[in-house]
């Protein structure tokens, strides 16, 4: 049987890895909890491996892809996911800075740049595509 998912059903394979790292985080009044640093780092490193192997995921779809439209979908969404992360961050990383927080949301802040990077290229690209060579700017061919 041949099973066929798409990228974005993939990311959506990321959306419970944040809701249960904002769980975790917020289950804890004090990070100075008895086990609250070690759940939390569990929960850092598996939403560390998530993104990490769905941004190779992204560059091996784009590569395959039929055309620049698509490519541009892949950065935008892996883009998105990559800020929704960054926002779930942003309000944990201060309460657990000492639980691989920060070192985490620079690699994710790394991730959404170079999404914004190539999507803006793909972008660009395709506009080039678009545009009309102007007459005379080449020699005539006889």
């Amino acid at each position: 049987m041949a099973v066929c998912l798409s990228f974005d059903d993939i990311l959506q394979l990321g959306t419970p890895q944040l809701a249960r790292l904002q769980q975790v985080g917020d289950s804890f009044g004090d990070v100075d909890s008895p086990g609250a640093c070690e759940a939390f780092t569990k929960q850092v490193r598996l939403l560390e491996g998530f993104i990490t192997q769905t941004y190779g995921v992204a560059v091996s779809v784009s590569k395959r892809a039929d055309d620049l439209a698509e490519v541009a979908a892949v950065w935008e969404h892996m883009g998105t996911y990559c800020r929704d992360a960054l926002h779930t961050l942003t309000r944990l990383k201060d309460k657990y800075s000492y639980c691989g927080t920060p070192a985490l949301y620079d690699l994710v802040l790394d991730y959404k740049l170079a999404c914004e990077k190539r999507y803006r290229s793909v972008m660009e690209e395709m506009e080039c595509q678009n545009q009309k060579i102007p007459a005379g700017l080449f020699p005539a061919t006889i």
